[in-house]
């Protein structure tokens, strides 16, 4: 159970306090692009946290990539690419049935949230119904997901709904789905957006990423 209360969205940057009533509490985080890779986790999260790694379902919000990798995030991937390829993930919530995501969720400490601060820079904390993706009778619970709904952050860009996925980025998320199933990563592809279009049919971004 995710240690806020029910239905509480959390602005950036979240308040530790409100996160968390206790020191033994944990927030039940739900990563959905290279979070998902345990590799690229474990640059933000202690082994602690990493061992609580489960693959879930994210009902009612839908994945994209529209965010603008920020200057750290491309001296991390440390690849200069395209203006048009810096692309990397963002979900908001919709409420509509056909939309969901799969991602990977984290019981997250309070230790571990000065690094996701500096790592995922102007996006909100937001609940949803989610469900487990291996279970044979999940039941739904609240967790959160990232989501971020400015368009500037410290005087930069934030969002642009043209722009194309960073390769490095993109395989690292890829890599993260394929070390947990064929299924999960063909899941992936079929709930990301780019450029109004799935990723499994964005056959413009196939030409122009390959």
């Amino acid at each position: 159970m995710c240690t806020a209360r029910h239905g509480v969205e959390h602005h950036y940057p979240w308040s530790i306090d409100e996160l968390y009533r206790s020191p033994s509490d944990r927030l039940s985080l739900i990563g959905y692009g290279s979070l998902m890779n345990l590799t690229s986790a474990r640059r933000s999260l202690n082994e602690a946290c990493i061992a609580t790694a489960k693959p879930v379902i994210v009902l009612g919000a839908r994945r994209v990539y529209e965010r603008v990798m920020s200057p750290k995030g491309r001296g991390v991937y440390g690849e200069k690419v395209d203006d048009a390829q810096l692309g990397v993930l963002n979900a908001h919530l919709t409420g509509e049935r056909s939309d969901w995501f799969n991602g990977v969720m984290f019981q997250v400490g309070a230790d571990d949230i000065p690094a996701l601060l500096s790592r995922e820079s102007a996006y909100d904390l937001l609940p949803a119904w989610t469900m487990s993706w291996d279970e044979s009778s999940p039941q739904p619970y609240v967790a959160y997901f990232l989501s971020c709904r400015q368009m500037t952050f410290a005087g930069r860009p934030l969002i642009d709904s043209q722009i194309l996925p960073h390769p490095r980025y993109h395989e690292i998320c890829e890599a993260g789905c394929e070390a947990i199933s064929s299924d999960f990563l063909h899941a992936f592809r079929t709930t990301t957006w780019v450029r109004q279009s799935r990723l499994i049919d964005a056959e413009q971004y196939q030409l122009e990423s390959a």
